[in-house]
Protein backbone atom coordinates (compact mmCIF):
# COMPACT_ATOMS: atom_id res chain seq x y z
CA UNK A 1 0.00 0.00 0.00
CA UNK A 2 1.82 3.37 -0.78
CA UNK A 3 4.48 1.66 -2.89
CA UNK A 4 6.04 1.92 -6.05
CA UNK A 5 5.07 -1.34 -6.70
CA UNK A 6 3.05 -1.26 -10.40
CA UNK A 7 -0.13 -3.27 -11.16
CA UNK A 8 0.71 -6.61 -12.72
CA UNK A 9 -0.71 -5.72 -16.09
CA UNK A 10 -2.14 -8.96 -17.05
CA UNK A 11 -4.55 -9.25 -14.66
CA UNK A 12 -5.85 -5.82 -15.20
CA UNK A 13 -5.87 -5.68 -19.03
CA UNK A 14 -10.07 -5.29 -18.93
CA UNK A 15 -11.12 -4.99 -22.72
CA UNK A 16 -15.03 -3.76 -21.45
CA UNK A 17 -12.79 -1.28 -19.73
CA UNK A 18 -9.66 -0.61 -22.18
CA UNK A 19 -8.17 2.81 -21.77
CA UNK A 20 -9.44 3.92 -18.26
CA UNK A 21 -6.82 4.81 -15.45
CA UNK A 22 -8.41 2.99 -12.83
CA UNK A 23 -7.43 -0.84 -14.54
CA UNK A 24 -3.55 1.22 -15.55
CA UNK A 25 -1.20 -1.07 -14.73
CA UNK A 26 2.03 1.92 -14.91
CA UNK A 27 1.89 4.48 -12.04
CA UNK A 28 3.73 7.10 -14.21
CA UNK A 29 0.76 6.75 -16.63
CA UNK A 30 -1.96 6.52 -13.90
CA UNK A 31 -0.91 9.19 -11.65
CA UNK A 32 -1.24 12.38 -13.79
CA UNK A 33 -4.24 10.58 -15.16
CA UNK A 34 -6.15 10.04 -12.06
CA UNK A 35 -5.05 13.88 -10.59
CA UNK A 36 -6.95 15.10 -13.58
CA UNK A 37 -10.15 13.82 -11.48
CA UNK A 38 -8.65 14.15 -7.51
CA UNK A 39 -10.02 18.29 -7.33
CA UNK A 40 -13.56 16.74 -8.68
CA UNK A 41 -13.66 13.81 -6.18
CA UNK A 42 -12.09 15.60 -2.83
CA UNK A 43 -14.25 16.38 0.23
CA UNK A 44 -14.73 19.93 -0.93
CA UNK A 45 -16.39 18.70 -4.46
CA UNK A 46 -18.34 16.28 -2.61
CA UNK A 47 -19.75 18.81 -0.08
CA UNK A 48 -20.97 20.39 -2.92
CA UNK A 49 -22.82 17.64 -4.92
CA UNK A 50 -24.33 16.49 -1.71
CA UNK A 51 -27.89 18.35 -2.59
CA UNK A 52 -27.98 16.09 -5.48
CA UNK A 53 -26.97 13.03 -3.89
CA UNK A 54 -29.53 14.09 -1.24
CA UNK A 55 -31.87 14.14 -3.64
CA UNK A 56 -31.07 10.55 -4.76
CA UNK A 57 -31.83 9.13 -1.33
CA UNK A 58 -35.42 11.24 -1.20
CA UNK A 59 -36.61 9.48 -4.18
CA UNK A 60 -35.49 6.31 -2.74
CA UNK A 61 -37.31 6.77 0.56
CA UNK A 62 -40.21 7.96 -1.49
CA UNK A 63 -40.27 4.64 -3.33
CA UNK A 64 -40.29 2.72 0.46
CA UNK A 65 -43.08 4.69 1.02
CA UNK A 66 -45.10 2.28 -1.17
CA UNK A 67 -44.36 -0.51 0.83
CA UNK A 68 -45.41 1.12 3.99
CA UNK A 69 -48.99 1.48 2.42
CA UNK A 70 -48.95 -2.39 0.51
CA UNK A 71 -47.45 -4.37 3.49
CA UNK A 72 -45.48 -6.38 0.68
CA UNK A 73 -42.12 -6.54 1.40
CA UNK A 74 -39.16 -4.58 -0.32
CA UNK A 75 -36.13 -6.07 -2.17
CA UNK A 76 -33.22 -3.37 -0.85
CA UNK A 77 -30.84 -5.60 -2.68
CA UNK A 78 -32.53 -3.82 -6.00
CA UNK A 79 -33.18 -0.65 -4.10
CA UNK A 80 -29.79 0.23 -2.56
CA UNK A 81 -28.46 -0.70 -6.35
CA UNK A 82 -30.78 1.67 -7.92
CA UNK A 83 -30.18 4.32 -5.81
CA UNK A 84 -26.34 4.05 -6.02
CA UNK A 85 -26.11 3.81 -9.67
CA UNK A 86 -28.39 6.88 -9.92
CA UNK A 87 -26.29 8.49 -7.14
CA UNK A 88 -22.59 8.26 -9.35
CA UNK A 89 -24.40 9.14 -12.42
CA UNK A 90 -26.29 12.29 -10.91
CA UNK A 91 -22.72 12.99 -9.69
CA UNK A 92 -20.58 12.42 -12.66
CA UNK A 93 -23.29 14.18 -15.00
CA UNK A 94 -25.72 16.11 -13.07
CA UNK A 95 -28.61 13.76 -14.64
CA UNK A 96 -29.42 10.48 -12.99
CA UNK A 97 -29.35 7.42 -15.04
CA UNK A 98 -33.15 6.50 -13.97
CA UNK A 99 -32.51 3.59 -11.85
CA UNK A 100 -34.93 4.78 -9.28
CA UNK A 101 -38.10 5.34 -11.85
CA UNK A 102 -38.13 1.65 -11.88
CA UNK A 103 -41.38 -0.52 -10.24
CA UNK A 104 -40.62 -2.28 -7.30
CA UNK A 105 -36.69 -1.38 -7.89
CA UNK A 106 -36.90 -3.87 -10.93
CA UNK A 107 -34.81 -1.97 -13.60
CA UNK A 108 -33.52 -4.30 -16.23
CA UNK A 109 -30.50 -2.63 -17.18
CA UNK A 110 -29.49 -3.53 -13.30
CA UNK A 111 -30.44 -6.74 -13.61
CA UNK A 112 -28.70 -7.07 -16.92
CA UNK A 113 -25.39 -5.36 -15.13
CA UNK A 114 -25.82 -7.31 -12.20
CA UNK A 115 -25.18 -10.62 -14.73
CA UNK A 116 -22.02 -8.54 -15.94
CA UNK A 117 -20.37 -8.01 -12.17
CA UNK A 118 -21.22 -11.91 -11.85
CA UNK A 119 -18.83 -12.66 -14.31
CA UNK A 120 -16.18 -10.25 -14.19
CA UNK A 121 -13.69 -12.60 -11.76
CA UNK A 122 -13.27 -14.66 -15.21
CA UNK A 123 -11.31 -12.48 -17.18
CA UNK A 124 -9.49 -11.37 -14.26
CA UNK A 125 -8.01 -14.42 -13.02
CA UNK A 126 -7.58 -15.70 -16.50
CA UNK A 127 -6.70 -12.81 -18.67
CA UNK A 128 -4.89 -14.42 -21.25
CA UNK A 129 -7.69 -16.92 -22.23
CA UNK A 130 -10.64 -13.90 -21.84
CA UNK A 131 -8.65 -11.83 -23.88
CA UNK A 132 -8.32 -14.29 -26.78
CA UNK A 133 -12.21 -14.96 -26.55
CA UNK A 134 -13.75 -11.30 -25.38
CA UNK A 135 -13.97 -10.42 -29.50
CA UNK A 136 -15.00 -12.70 -30.55
CA UNK A 137 -17.85 -12.83 -27.99
CA UNK A 138 -18.52 -9.36 -29.35
CA UNK A 139 -19.18 -10.66 -32.71
CA UNK A 140 -21.66 -12.80 -31.55
CA UNK A 141 -25.27 -12.39 -33.08
CA UNK A 142 -27.16 -10.35 -30.51
CA UNK A 143 -29.75 -13.01 -29.96
CA UNK A 144 -26.79 -15.40 -28.36
CA UNK A 145 -26.31 -12.46 -25.84
CA UNK A 146 -29.41 -12.39 -24.86
CA UNK A 147 -29.87 -15.95 -24.32
CA UNK A 148 -26.51 -16.75 -22.62
CA UNK A 149 -24.36 -13.80 -22.44
CA UNK A 150 -27.12 -10.84 -21.29
CA UNK A 151 -24.05 -9.63 -19.70
CA UNK A 152 -22.70 -8.63 -22.77
CA UNK A 153 -25.59 -6.62 -22.95
CA UNK A 154 -25.42 -4.53 -20.34
CA UNK A 155 -21.62 -3.76 -20.78
CA UNK A 156 -22.55 -2.58 -24.39
CA UNK A 157 -25.80 -0.81 -22.87
CA UNK A 158 -23.54 1.07 -19.98
CA UNK A 159 -20.99 1.61 -22.74
CA UNK A 160 -22.78 3.65 -25.36
CA UNK A 161 -24.56 5.20 -21.95
CA UNK A 162 -21.62 6.42 -21.13
CA UNK A 163 -20.32 7.50 -24.66
CA UNK A 164 -23.41 9.31 -25.38
CA UNK A 165 -22.49 11.54 -21.93
CA UNK A 166 -19.09 11.94 -22.80
CA UNK A 167 -19.50 13.15 -26.17
CA UNK A 168 -22.09 15.74 -25.29
CA UNK A 169 -20.26 17.16 -22.52
CA UNK A 170 -16.92 17.66 -24.55
CA UNK A 171 -18.80 19.18 -27.77
CA UNK A 172 -19.88 21.58 -25.10
CA UNK A 173 -16.48 22.33 -24.16
CA UNK A 174 -15.23 22.12 -27.54
CA UNK A 175 -17.38 24.88 -28.87
CA UNK A 176 -17.24 26.83 -25.27
CA UNK A 177 -21.06 26.55 -24.76
CA UNK A 178 -22.45 27.38 -21.82
CA UNK A 179 -23.15 23.88 -19.98
CA UNK A 180 -23.34 22.09 -16.55
CA UNK A 181 -19.94 21.24 -14.85
CA UNK A 182 -19.29 17.77 -14.99
CA UNK A 183 -16.37 15.78 -13.22
CA UNK A 184 -14.70 15.18 -16.66
CA UNK A 185 -14.77 18.32 -17.44
CA UNK A 186 -10.99 19.22 -16.60
CA UNK A 187 -10.13 15.56 -18.33
CA UNK A 188 -12.09 16.54 -22.02
CA UNK A 189 -10.60 20.36 -21.40
CA UNK A 190 -7.09 20.09 -20.49
CA UNK A 191 -4.94 23.04 -19.07
CA UNK A 192 -1.60 22.72 -21.33
CA UNK A 193 -0.19 25.30 -18.88
CA UNK A 194 -0.72 22.96 -16.31
CA UNK A 195 0.74 20.46 -18.56
CA UNK A 196 -2.23 18.22 -18.23
CA UNK A 197 -2.29 15.47 -21.08
CA UNK A 198 -4.77 15.27 -23.75
CA UNK A 199 -7.07 11.88 -22.83
CA UNK A 200 -8.77 9.77 -26.16
CA UNK A 201 -12.07 10.30 -25.73
CA UNK A 202 -12.56 6.39 -25.86
CA UNK A 203 -10.10 6.42 -22.52
CA UNK A 204 -12.74 8.97 -20.64
CA UNK A 205 -15.59 6.93 -21.35
CA UNK A 206 -13.72 3.92 -20.23
CA UNK A 207 -12.95 6.24 -17.45
CA UNK A 208 -17.11 6.65 -17.12
CA UNK A 209 -17.95 2.91 -17.27
CA UNK A 210 -15.79 2.05 -14.49
CA UNK A 211 -16.61 4.85 -12.15
CA UNK A 212 -19.95 3.42 -12.45
CA UNK A 213 -19.29 -0.20 -11.84
CA UNK A 214 -17.31 0.76 -9.06
CA UNK A 215 -19.25 3.29 -7.55
CA UNK A 216 -22.54 1.42 -7.58
CA UNK A 217 -22.02 -2.21 -6.75
CA UNK A 218 -19.84 -1.51 -3.76
CA UNK A 219 -21.52 1.12 -1.76
CA UNK A 220 -24.79 -0.93 -2.15
CA UNK A 221 -23.00 -4.04 -0.79
CA UNK A 222 -22.04 -2.09 2.10
CA UNK A 223 -25.61 -1.06 2.74
CA UNK A 224 -26.94 -4.47 2.84
CA UNK A 225 -24.46 -5.59 5.11
CA UNK A 226 -25.23 -2.33 7.67
CA UNK A 227 -29.04 -3.17 7.69
CA UNK A 228 -28.63 -6.90 7.78
CA UNK A 229 -26.23 -7.15 10.77
CA UNK A 230 -28.13 -4.68 12.43
CA UNK A 231 -31.92 -6.33 12.03
CA UNK A 232 -30.46 -9.98 12.33
CA UNK A 233 -28.37 -10.03 15.61
CA UNK A 234 -27.56 -6.26 16.69
CA UNK A 235 -31.02 -4.70 17.43
CA UNK A 236 -29.44 -3.26 20.80
CA UNK A 237 -27.02 -1.41 18.68
CA UNK A 238 -29.59 -0.77 16.13
CA UNK A 239 -31.81 1.10 19.39
CA UNK A 240 -29.08 2.89 20.40
CA UNK A 241 -28.24 4.32 16.61
CA UNK A 242 -32.07 4.90 16.63
CA UNK A 243 -32.05 7.31 19.68
CA UNK A 244 -28.96 9.09 18.63
CA UNK A 245 -30.41 9.60 15.01
CA UNK A 246 -33.86 11.15 16.49
CA UNK A 247 -31.55 13.64 18.74
CA UNK A 248 -30.72 15.54 14.84
CA UNK A 249 -33.50 14.01 12.72
CA UNK A 250 -36.29 15.93 13.05
CA UNK A 251 -38.15 16.97 9.75
CA UNK A 252 -38.94 14.50 6.95
CA UNK A 253 -38.56 17.28 4.67
CA UNK A 254 -35.48 18.00 5.26
CA UNK A 255 -31.80 16.43 4.54
CA UNK A 256 -29.10 16.35 7.86
CA UNK A 257 -25.67 17.06 6.03
CA UNK A 258 -22.75 14.34 6.40
CA UNK A 259 -20.62 15.96 8.33
CA UNK A 260 -23.14 16.30 10.83
CA UNK A 261 -23.62 12.60 10.95
CA UNK A 262 -20.70 11.64 10.80
CA UNK A 263 -19.83 13.22 14.17
CA UNK A 264 -22.98 10.40 15.31
CA UNK A 265 -20.66 7.78 17.52
CA UNK A 266 -23.25 4.72 17.26
CA UNK A 267 -23.54 5.75 13.12
CA UNK A 268 -20.25 6.41 12.63
CA UNK A 269 -19.46 2.95 14.30
CA UNK A 270 -21.87 1.29 11.95
CA UNK A 271 -20.87 2.55 8.42
CA UNK A 272 -17.21 1.80 9.88
CA UNK A 273 -17.85 -1.78 10.42
CA UNK A 274 -19.87 -2.37 7.41
CA UNK A 275 -16.82 -1.18 5.38
CA UNK A 276 -14.32 -3.54 7.29
CA UNK A 277 -16.73 -6.15 6.16
CA UNK A 278 -17.21 -5.36 2.87
CA UNK A 279 -13.91 -5.23 1.73
CA UNK A 280 -14.09 -3.31 -1.32
CA UNK A 281 -12.10 -5.71 -3.95
CA UNK A 282 -11.73 -8.42 -1.42
CA UNK A 283 -9.67 -11.21 -4.13
CA UNK A 284 -5.92 -10.78 -4.78
CA UNK A 285 -4.50 -7.62 -5.94
CA UNK A 286 -1.59 -8.20 -7.87
CA UNK A 287 1.66 -6.14 -8.42
CA UNK A 288 4.94 -6.34 -9.31
CA UNK A 289 8.13 -5.89 -7.45
CA UNK A 290 10.19 -3.15 -9.02
CA UNK A 291 13.62 -4.40 -7.49
CA UNK A 292 14.93 -6.77 -5.12
CA UNK A 293 13.22 -6.45 -1.85
CA UNK A 294 14.08 -8.79 1.34
CA UNK A 295 10.86 -9.82 3.05
CA UNK A 296 10.88 -11.66 6.20
CA UNK A 297 13.93 -12.76 5.46
CA UNK A 298 13.12 -13.93 2.06
CA UNK A 299 14.82 -12.43 -0.94
CA UNK A 300 12.27 -11.45 -3.49
CA UNK A 301 13.77 -10.34 -7.24
CA UNK A 302 12.73 -7.67 -9.27
CA UNK A 303 9.84 -8.41 -11.83
CA UNK A 304 8.37 -11.28 -8.97
CA UNK A 305 4.77 -10.73 -8.64
CA UNK A 306 3.46 -11.02 -5.47
CA UNK A 307 -0.18 -10.38 -3.97
CA UNK A 308 -2.40 -8.69 -1.37
CA UNK A 309 -5.85 -8.39 -0.64
CA UNK A 310 -8.31 -6.10 1.58
CA UNK A 311 -9.83 -9.51 2.80
CA UNK A 312 -6.81 -10.94 4.81
CA UNK A 313 -6.13 -6.79 6.22
CA UNK A 314 -9.97 -6.59 7.06
CA UNK A 315 -10.19 -10.11 9.14
CA UNK A 316 -6.95 -9.99 10.65
CA UNK A 317 -7.94 -11.41 14.21
CA UNK A 318 -5.22 -9.62 15.75
CA UNK A 319 -6.49 -6.33 14.91
CA UNK A 320 -9.83 -7.13 14.57
CA UNK A 321 -11.13 -9.70 17.14
CA UNK A 322 -13.58 -11.90 16.11
CA UNK A 323 -13.27 -11.21 12.90
CA UNK A 324 -16.39 -12.48 11.12
CA UNK A 325 -19.05 -11.21 13.44
CA UNK A 326 -20.35 -7.67 12.61
CA UNK A 327 -19.35 -5.41 15.74
CA UNK A 328 -19.54 -1.64 15.05
CA UNK A 329 -19.22 -1.13 19.27
CA UNK A 330 -15.44 -1.89 18.57
CA UNK A 331 -14.84 0.85 16.76
CA UNK A 332 -16.63 3.03 19.90
CA UNK A 333 -13.96 1.73 21.95
CA UNK A 334 -10.71 1.93 19.67
CA UNK A 335 -11.70 3.58 16.28
CA UNK A 336 -9.07 6.04 15.85
CA UNK A 337 -6.59 2.95 16.38
CA UNK A 338 -8.47 0.60 13.88
CA UNK A 339 -8.65 2.93 11.71
CA UNK A 340 -5.78 2.77 9.90
CA UNK A 341 -5.69 -1.03 9.37
CA UNK A 342 -8.77 -0.81 7.55
CA UNK A 343 -7.78 -1.10 3.66
CA UNK A 344 -12.14 -1.55 2.19
CA UNK A 345 -10.57 1.79 -0.03
CA UNK A 346 -6.91 0.82 -0.25
CA UNK A 347 -4.71 3.03 0.36
CA UNK A 348 -1.80 5.22 -0.44
CA UNK A 349 -1.78 6.23 -4.18
CA UNK A 350 -4.41 3.72 -5.33
CA UNK A 351 -6.52 4.50 -3.24
CA UNK A 352 -10.40 4.53 -4.19
CA UNK A 353 -10.81 7.84 -5.85
CA UNK A 354 -14.71 7.51 -4.49
CA UNK A 355 -14.13 7.47 -1.41
CA UNK A 356 -15.62 10.53 -0.01
CA UNK A 357 -18.82 9.87 -1.88
CA UNK A 358 -19.05 6.50 -0.67
CA UNK A 359 -18.79 8.09 2.89
CA UNK A 360 -21.33 10.73 1.87
CA UNK A 361 -23.58 8.32 0.43
CA UNK A 362 -23.50 5.74 3.47
CA UNK A 363 -24.24 8.72 6.05
CA UNK A 364 -27.29 10.07 4.38
CA UNK A 365 -28.79 7.01 3.25
CA UNK A 366 -28.70 4.77 6.63
CA UNK A 367 -29.26 7.93 8.63
CA UNK A 368 -32.69 8.84 7.44
CA UNK A 369 -33.56 5.16 6.56
CA UNK A 370 -33.22 4.15 9.73
CA UNK A 371 -35.01 7.49 11.48
CA UNK A 372 -38.00 6.79 9.55
CA UNK A 373 -38.44 3.71 8.67
CA UNK A 374 -38.91 0.64 11.27
CA UNK A 375 -37.47 -2.42 9.03
CA UNK A 376 -38.07 -6.12 9.78
CA UNK A 377 -36.23 -8.84 7.91
CA UNK A 378 -38.21 -10.96 5.31
CA UNK A 379 -37.28 -14.64 4.38
CA UNK A 380 -34.10 -13.51 4.42
CA UNK A 381 -31.26 -15.59 6.31
CA UNK A 382 -27.46 -15.70 6.55
CA UNK A 383 -27.68 -18.11 3.68
CA UNK A 384 -28.73 -15.19 1.81
CA UNK A 385 -26.16 -12.81 2.28
CA UNK A 386 -23.32 -14.87 1.46
CA UNK A 387 -21.28 -13.58 -1.37
CA UNK A 388 -18.75 -14.70 -3.75
CA UNK A 389 -15.53 -13.33 -5.18
CA UNK A 390 -16.50 -11.26 -8.59
CA UNK A 391 -13.75 -8.86 -8.11
CA UNK A 392 -15.88 -6.74 -5.71
CA UNK A 393 -18.17 -9.15 -3.45
CA UNK A 394 -21.82 -10.00 -4.90
CA UNK A 395 -24.32 -11.92 -2.41
CA UNK A 396 -25.95 -15.26 -3.43
CA UNK A 397 -29.25 -13.76 -2.34
CA UNK A 398 -31.51 -11.18 -1.75
CA UNK A 399 -31.92 -9.01 1.63
CA UNK A 400 -35.89 -7.87 1.94
CA UNK A 401 -37.70 -6.25 4.39
CA UNK A 402 -41.18 -5.42 5.67
CA UNK A 403 -41.42 -1.60 5.87
CA UNK A 404 -43.38 0.89 8.47
CA UNK A 405 -43.31 4.69 8.45
CA UNK A 406 -42.13 6.31 11.59
CA UNK A 407 -44.52 8.94 12.27
CA UNK A 408 -43.14 12.72 11.74
CA UNK A 409 -45.08 14.21 14.71
CA UNK A 410 -43.23 11.48 17.16
CA UNK A 411 -41.45 13.61 20.09
CA UNK A 412 -37.81 14.72 18.63
CA UNK A 413 -35.55 13.42 21.93
CA UNK A 414 -33.15 15.73 23.17
CA UNK A 415 -30.10 16.46 21.05
CA UNK A 416 -27.23 13.95 21.82
CA UNK A 417 -23.59 15.41 21.97
CA UNK A 418 -21.85 14.19 18.88
CA UNK A 419 -18.28 13.62 18.66
CA UNK A 420 -15.60 15.33 15.96
CA UNK A 421 -14.83 13.47 12.97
Amino acid sequence: MGTKYDKHAPFYAQPAVAGSFVFDADRKKYIPRKMLYDQEFNRDAIRRAEPRIALCVAKFLQKLDRYTQTGGPANLSDGFLCLTVDVVTRFMYQESYGALDADDFNSEFLILEHDFVSMMQWPLYLPRTFALLFTSIERLPVWVHKRWLRGVIAQKGLWNMCENRIKYIHSCLAKQQECTRTVFDTTLNPDPEKQHSVTPIKHVVADAVSFVMAGSDTSAFTLKVAVFNLLYNKLDFLDHVKRELRGVVHDQDKTVPWDVLERLPYLRATVKESLRLSHGAPGRLPRVVPKDTVLCGTLIKAGTVISSSNYVHNMNPSVFPDPERFLPERWLENGPQLEKYMVSFSRGSRICLGMNLAYCELYLTLAHLLRWYDLQLYKTTEADMEWKDSFIPMMKGSLRVTVKKIPSYATPEKSLPTEKA
